[in-house]
């Protein structure tokens, strides 16, 4: 009998311990910059959440503002009161229309009065949090980091959950709404969908006595691709059967290269004939005096390629279609050293112009330096030319001194 109280007891501090007191508001952006869509993400975040919470009198109480240019208190903690009620509360918010600005201050000021006056239903000796859900920074920074530091110096926790490419990229407004240390509670997400993913983590931040909280089956994770958004399905199927038309039609145009072979075989000597007759064109342009030979060598191989081209091509007229094949492999295979003699005497060519340039601007300058020295004697002598010699004592003029 003497063990009966101390069982009790143990139990009594047990139930105290696992019973989480915690008045919490749900904050969540209508604005005008979020789609009807984002707006159903976001309410089914806190949907999601809010169903592995024990709401009640004794344990979480939940109380819901909205805001855009205004802040809208839609239920404060005295007329949720079961989870049922919470949950028909948030989804009634799918019907709102998203439009305005976002003035997230004001939802902010009205998150403190709801914690602080016992009017709204508050509890005095409970934990209190606000989660604050938004995808763009608020009109006036400066207002917003005045009434988050008012909860903060309360001793109210905030969590900021920033949703979009906005503030993804740019959380200096999340890290002032958001209480101290900044890696507890601030978080973000750059697309809506993946706002599932965060469930676990709020449901162990509002209620630590939670553990071990699974994703939905339908949550698109971000880590993977394949996995089916809560609005549509992605289907597979069509892929696969796309994949193996692809495969089918690579086929046929295999197929088809073999057929036309002959042809390209035959028309290759008159391409390769033409490259060369553009390469020898090119570097008769190009060619200096001292490069004559090369450059009638140059024409003169051309000559004979486009001589044995026209007869590649006449003896293929003339003959059947298996004869074509190994003509126009024999034109090929002559027409292979003619590309070279041709590509061997453009590489002369290119190599000898560097050197004739240098050449040229050396004499340049050499000319140059002539008639400076000239017009610096013409200079020098200028002045004496039409004065009365001097004679200095026994010695020259003075201008010839």
């Amino acid at each position: 009998m003497t063990r009966i109280p101390g069982v009790l007891a143990l139990f009594f501090l047990v139930s105290i311990t696992l019973c989480i007191q915690n008045d919490v508001v749900f904050v969540i952006d209508i604005s005008g910059s979020l789609s009807q869509e984002n707006l159903n993400y976001s309410v089914d975040l806190l949907y999601d959440v809010t169903e592995f919470l024990t709401i009640g009198p004794s344990d979480i109480k939940i109380s819901i503002v909205t805001f855009s240019n205004t802040s809208v208190v839609r239920h404060n903690f005295n007329n949720l009161s079961t989870q049922s009620d919470v949950l028909s509360a948030l989804q009634s918010l799918k019907s709102l229309t998203t439009a305005g600005g976002t003035k997230t201050y004001l939802a902010l000021d009205e998150s403190h009065d709801l914690l602080t006056q016992a009017s709204s239903g508050m509890r005095s000796g409970a934990n209190k949090t606000v989660v604050v859900l938004t995808d763009g920074r608020s009109d006036n920074l400066l207002l917003t980091r005045a009434s988050a530091t008012t909860l903060h110096n309360d001793g109210i926790e905030v969590f900021s959950v920033g949703v979009g490419t906005e503030v993804f990229y740019d959380k200096t407004e999340l890290y002032a709404i958001a209480s101290d240390p900044d890696s507890y509670y601030q978080h973000d997400m750059e697309n809506f969908i993946h706002l599932c993913n965060m469930v676990p983590t709020l449901v162990s931040k509002l209620d630590p006595s939670l553990s071990a909280i699974t994703l939905a089956p339908d949550c698109v994770t971000t880590t993977t691709t394949t996995a089916s958004p809560k609005k549509g399905k992605v289907t597979v199927a069509p892929d696969t059967t796309t994949v193996a038309d692809t495969t089918t039609t690579t086929a046929d145009t295999t197929t088809t290269t073999v057929a036309s072979t002959t042809t390209t075989a035959a028309t290759t000597t008159t391409s390769a004939a033409t490259t060369t007759t553009t390469a020898a064109t090119i570097t008769t342009a190009a060619a200096t005096t001292s490069d004559d030979a090369t450059t009638t060598v140059a024409a003169t191989t051309t000559s004979a390629s486009a001589t044995t081209t026209a007869a590649g091509g006449t003896s293929s007229a003339a003959s059947n279609a298996q004869s074509q094949s190994s003509t126009a492999s024999g034109d090929s295979s002559s027409s292979i050293p003619i590309i070279v003699v041709g590509a061997t005497a453009s590489l002369l060519l290119l190599s000898s112009i560097p050197g004739g340039y240098f050449l040229y601007k050396a004499a340049l300058r050499r000319k140059i330096r002539l008639e400076e020295k000239e017009e610096e004697v013409e200079n020098a002598i200028q002045p004496y030319e039409h004065s009365v010699p001097k004679h200095l004592g026994p010695g020259k003029p003075a201008w010839q001194a």
